[in-house]
């Protein structure tokens, strides 16, 4: 038989163990090599240089942003910066004709560093020189992607991009719905801040996508590992964070047009943005954005996959008002999708539904179309913040965050009700509203003898409510929570410790219906809970190129009502509860312990990379799995699911590195391996993501002198992902689907940006899978159905404007 039951796997866990005990020893062997240096007489030098032709940038700019010690370049594009303390700064550079660069370092000794910088699509008349506030360093394993990165994932969903982060997966759901997954945990373990807002949705569900608009951002950064001091007790899996660029600072207009289209499904996305700052009133800035997305029916390998498409129509707006001494900025997004749901996944009875699943392809099957049929879910999802600073003197800074979020959400059946009133028709079978107030209240206090760090106080207000005529899912329910924590960063020499407290408490009021011996009731409950958070996290720069970072983090996590009560069909599947199950009784809090090591390779001239290794282990960690057989209502015979509880521990494993092959060719590779298991019953956790590896082969040719062309690259990219093994015993009897074969793909992307007049516009073409393999994937839920998305061509088109001539401007 292929399946057998596992026993505990020592062997691979050894090999970790080793690697562990090398990177502990790594700071004492490279601390006897390298001295500590002297206090506040470090030296930071290097050239400027033109990123395309070598040559030097005489006069460029190089500002230390903490110390705001400054110098230009000499002739032959030198600078010199001394009497630097030991410690983390933000230097940027900035040269008229030049996008400026900012970039993190940590000093320890005496440090040479060179900097190429890009030709901007405009070159201003005077440099613009501004401090921004730059967060500090975080002693988790993070990753960011910035504007370039994101600028390849143009036209994919929130979820897709993400998937770029090592170690960050997707729980999915057909071709539009990508939930993001971080080291095996998602949904409420996962926090994820839109413009510094929580976002508050109906994120619980497992086929509920963020309602966030990807072209919003600038920059996705993934915190790996618990972060729950800062962002609450749901982060224990980790924190997403999706900033957008902040507010123009120039006096101008400036504006951009990102254009996408892709092959299989005829995707078509179109996102402006335009953004201002009066010459005449510097402190106000303003933006607007708005984008159209489309895409009709998925192709698989060999068949259309019926009603899957989907649609978006999204906007935002912001104005702020920014002085030396305070600020005030108000953002205002709606977010508006309507996503099909696989018929094939609804069906009459249980002999229909076992035939679904063994089929190699869906038996209802249709042409290209961008019709949206029964069943679909629709949502709509708004957010209205408030934020501003003052600072306090010389004490420190005092920020505040107000937002109010409504979230609605229609999800209508495959079958139209039968009813003689033509307006019930069209009604959705469930349709909710959950509206969520968040406040936030933090002061920053200024370094006292190397300790810096804020405290902080947040509340949420939070219900869920039906619309009339809707059938109950999950109870209605008020939400309150009130929390306090305090986070402190010391910085001495080589060493930043970080350490915090946060401590929170929850009031949870449920109403449901019930119905025993058919008599209805309402059943009112409810639980309040205290839920306390530590972390302790240190850094330490072992050398010039090598940085050792080491997380822990412990959390206590209230169960959400939908993993207490929720009963029902929802979104053609059936859910029930904890609570709800025969003999469970109520689900208890999870506790969550937490230990992460990162070491990090970087600002080599040829080989840079990262290793992580980490552990979760989580007391009354509550999870779904299938029920077997499924269960048979009036609505038919859906995929079923039940939440269960149980204790278990996680370990993993990141790995990525480039490496310079030469001045125009770069290797890549990235590696991710999660261990998910059952400890209560000594055996692997189901819904676990795969082994997975990625290599790609990078070719940018240097930029002729003359030519219209430049930023040019090749890139071929290679993914394999292996058939998930480490699963259950009896795993035939406990879903209903073996996991699918591993698989392999094949990638190629191809880009450039063109001078066109004054206008620069970046073109690139990304083919996936390109070999048309047939695959499925272990963490799609349409993988019971149908196989994943073909051959896919996608083309993107992004144009940078400027309106008006920008001036010389200073902001704090």
């Amino acid at each position: 038989m292929f399946f057998r039951a596992p026993g505990r796997s020592r062997g691979g866990w050894a090999g970790l163990a080793l690697a562990v005990g090398l990177l502990c020893a790594l700071p004492r062997l490279l601390w006897a090599q390298a001295p500590p240096p002297a206090n506040c007489a470090l030296l930071l030098s290097g050239r400027v240089l033109d990123h395309e032709s070598r040559t030097a940038l005489t006069g460029a700019t190089v500002v230390v942003l903490e110390t705001r010690q400054a110098t230009q370049t000499e002739p032959d594009g030198h600078y010199h910066l001394d009497n630097l303390c030991p410690g983390t700064y933000h230097v940027q550079v900035s040269f008229v004709g030049f996008a400026p660069e900012v970039v993190e370092m940590r000093l320890t000794a005496a440090a040479y560093r060179d900097f190429r910088l890009h030709p901007d699509a405009v070159a201003l008349k005077g440099a613009v020189v501004s401090g921004q506030r730059v967060a500090p360093p975080i002693t988790q394993a993070a990753t960011t992607l910035t504007e370039q990165d994101l600028q390849q994932t143009r036209g994919q969903t929130l979820g897709e991009a993400l998937q770029k982060v090592n170690g960050v997966t997707a729980l999915q759901t057909g071709p539009g719905i990508f939930k993001p997954m971080i080291h095996g945990l998602h949904s409420n373990r996962v926090t994820i801040l839109n413009n510094g807002v929580r976002q508050e949705g109906q994120q619980w569900g497992q086929e509920h996508g963020p309602e966030i608009d990807p072209f919003l951002a600038s920059q996705l950064t993934v915190v790996k590992g618990a972060a729950s001091v800062r962002y609450g007790s749901d982060a224990i899996g980790g924190v997403v964070l999706v900033q957008p660029r902040p507010l123009r600072d120039s006096a101008g207009t400036g504006a951009e047009l990102n254009l996408v289209g892709m092959s299989n499904n005829g995707l078509g996305a179109a996102s402006g943005m335009v953004e201002g700052n009066l010459r005449r009133l510097p402190a106000l800035s303003w933006r607007a954005q708005g984008t159209l997305r489309k895409a009709g029916t998925m192709r698989a390998p060999g068949y259309y996959l019926k009603n899957s498409g989907f649609e978006e129509a999204n906007f935002s707006a912001s104005v702020g008002w920014r002085t030396p001494t305070y600020g005030t900025e108000v953002f205002y997004s709606q977010f508006n999708t309507r996503i099909g749901i696989l018929p094939a996944a609804h069906v009459g009875n249980q002999q229909d539904f076992l035939l679904a699943v063994s089929r190699d392809r869906p038996l209802e099957t249709s042409g290209f179309s961008y019709a949206i049929e029964r069943a679909y879910q629709q949502v709509q999802h708004q957010v209205l913040k408030f934020t501003g600073f003052v600072k306090t003197g010389n004490a420190g800074r005092l920020s505040t965050t107000v937002a109010q979020q409504v979230d609605g959400r229609d999800e209508y059946d495959k079958y139209r009700p039968r009813n003689d009133n033509r307006a019930a028709l069209n009604r959705p079978a469930l349709s909710y509203t959950n509206r969520t107030s968040t406040a936030e209240l933090l002061w920053e206090h200024r370094p006292w003898h190397g300790f810096t760090g804020s405290v902080g106080l947040a509340g949420t207000y939070q219900f869920n409510r039906y619309a009339d005529g809707s059938r109950q899912f999950i109870p209605f329910y008020t939400n309150y929570v009130g929390g306090l924590f305090w986070l402190e960063q010391w910085q001495q020499g080589r060493w930043l410790l970080e350490g915090g407290l946060r401590l929170d408490r929850r009031d949870l009021q449920v109403k449901r219906a019930t119905r025993e011996g058919g008599v209805f009731g309402v059943e009112e409950s409810r639980f309040q809970y205290t839920t306390p958070a530590a972390s302790l996290g240190a850094v330490y720069d072992a050398s010039t190129h090598l940085t050792l970072r080491l997380t822990s983090g412990l959390t206590r996590r209230a169960p959400a009502p939908n993993e207490r009560f929720s009963d029902g069909v929802h979104n053609a599947q059936y859910e029930l509860g904890y609570d709800l199950v025969p003999g469970n009784g109520s689900a208890v809090p999870e506790t969550a312990l937490h230990l992460g090591l990162t070491a990090t390779l970087h600002d080599n001239p040829r080989l840079n990379g990262e290793l992580t290794v980490y552990q979760t282990r989580i007391q009354d960690f509550l999870y779904q799995s299938p029920i077997l057989p499924p269960v048979v209502n009036i609505r038919g015979v859906l995929a079923s699911w039940q939440f269960r509880q149980t204790d278990a521990t996680l370990r993993g494993v990141d790995l990525s590195g480039s490496y310079a092959l030469g001045p125009q060719w770069r290797l890549g590779g990235k590696l991710a391996v999660v261990r998910g298991r059952d400890t209560r019953q000594d055996e692997w956790l189901i819904f676990m993501p795969a082994d997975r590896a990625e290599l790609s082969l990078r070719f940018a040719p240097a930029t002729r002198a003359g030519s219209r062309l430049r930023n040019s690259y090749v890139q071929v990219l290679g993914t394999g992902v292996n058939r998930q093994t480490r699963v259950p015993p009896n795993y035939a009897e406990r879903d209903y689907r073996l996991p699918p074969a591993g698989y392999g793909l094949l990638g190629l992307e191809a880009g450039t940006t063109l001078r066109w007049g004054r206008l620069p516009l970046e073109l690139s073409v990304a083919g996936a899978n390109l070999l048309n393999q047939r695959y499925r994937d272990y963490l799609n839920r349409y993988r019971y159905f149908a196989d994943e998305m073909g051959r896919n061509v996608t083309l993107r088109l992004r144009v940078p404007l400027e309106f008006g001539r920008a001036t010389a401007s200073k902001t704090p």
